[in-house]
């Protein structure tokens, strides 16, 4: 109520017979009941601003998006660590062409024969497939005789 006048309606009508009057003037305890639900809604409401953090436990992998922080295994003759990229995941790469850095290199892996002795075991495979070639050109003719 606005009380705007002095006049109360309390004391010029009877309410004996208004019943209906009478239910809509606040009781005391209605009155603690809408205070308590807006103190309710009001902490409702100012949880909606604290911030929010949920924990979930799991199994599985984690990737990320994109492919150069991916682990990614790279098989060298000479060990040590990428230290950067020059290409990225579906590049077009010519020969000669720097693919990566790698540094903590040991002076022990620098071998001045290197190159002769990768030739050498190049050509090993090479006649040892041909080795097998023969081999199977033999049976063959083992067969054929038979």
């Amino acid at each position: 109520m606005l009380n705007i006048s002095n006049i109360r309606i309390k004391e010029s009508i009877p309410f004996s017979g208004a019943k209906s009057l009478v239910m809509t003037l606040p009781v005391k305890e209605s009155q603690k009941r809408v205070r308590i639900l807006t103190v309710i809604m009001l902490v409702f409401f100012g949880m909606l601003f604290l911030p929010w953090t949920q924990n979930i436990r799991s199994k599985g992998y984690v990737t990320a998006l994109r492919p150069d922080q991916r682990p990614q295994t790279i098989h060298s003759v000479i060990a040590g660590r990428i230290e950067k990229w020059y290409v990225s995941e579906g590049a077009f790469v010519s020969k000669g062409d720097t693919i990566l850095r790698i540094s903590e290199i040991k002076d022990e892996y620098f071998d001045s024969l290197l190159l002769p002795r990768t030739q050498q075991q190049v050509n090993a495979k090479t006649f040892a497939a041909r080795s097998y070639g023969e081999k199977v050109e033999a049976l063959k003719a083992q067969i054929q005789a038979l």
